[in-house]
C-alpha cells in the first residue's frame, strides 16, 4: 500500500541550506582565528621590537653618560691648559721684563727659571753697578734675593743671584 504518488528518495542528513549555514560558519571561525594569529603574531613582535628598543635605549643613556663624562673631563683640560697658557703669557712678559731690566754694562751667561725662584750669573763691571742697577728690581718683585760675587781674572766681577718668591700664583707649569 502505497499512500504517496512520488517515489521515496533518501533523505540527507545535512540539509542544503544547513550546509550552506555550516560552511558559512566554518569560514567565519577560520577568519577569527587567522585573525587571532596574526594579532598573536604581531603582539610578539611588538613586544620583541620594545624590547630591542629598551635595551638600545639603555645603552645610548650609557653613552650619553659617559659622553658627559668625556665632555667634563675635557672642560677641567681645557681650563687647565687656558691656565697654563695664561701663566706661559705671564711668565713670557716677566722674562721679557727681566731682560729689559739687565743694562748693557751688566752681561748675562745663564738664567734659569723654576717656578718660584729665579737664578741669574754673569758678569759685572763693580758690585755697586749690579746693586743700584739689578739687585733693586730684584729684590722689589722676589721675597728673598740673595748674591755672590767673585773676581774673575779681567778684573771684572762674575755673580750669583738667586731669587726665590714665596707666592708662585701664575705659574702653573
Amino acid at each position: 500500500m502505497r499512500f504517496s504518488f512520488i517515489a521515496p528518495e533518501p533523505r540527507p542528513l545535512i540539509s542544503i541550506f544547513s550546509k550552506i549555514w555550516l560552511s558559512l560558519i566554518s569560514f567565519v571561525f577560520v577568519a577569527l582565528l587567522a585573525t587571532n594569529f596574526f594579532i598573536l603574531y604581531k603582539n610578539y613582535s611588538i613586544e620583541k621590537n620594545i624590547n630591542f628598543l629598551s635595551n638600545e635605549q639603555k645603552e645610548l643613556s650609557q653613552k650619553i653618560v659617559t659622553t658627559d663624562e668625556i665632555l667634563a673631563k675635557l672642560a677641567v683640560q681645557i681650563e687647565s691648559a687656558n691656565d697654563i697658557f695664561t701663566s706661559n703669557s705671564i711668565l713670557k712678559q716677566s722674562l721679557h721684563n727681566l731682560f729689559d731690566l739687565v743694562p748693557d754694562s751688566i752681561t748675562l751667561e745663564e738664567v734659569f727659571m723654576d717656578k718660584n725662584s729665579l737664578i741669574i750669573r754673569g758678569i759685572t763691571p763693580t758690585k755697586d753697578v749690579f746693586n743700584q742697577l739689578l739687585a733693586s728690581p730684584l729684590r722689589s718683585i722676589f721675597t728673598t734675593s740673595n748674591t755672590s760675587f767673585y773676581q774673575s781674572k779681567n778684573g771684572w766681577y762674575g755673580f750669583i743671584s738667586t731669587n726665590k718668591i714665596d707666592n708662585s700664583e701664575g705659574y702653573n707649569e
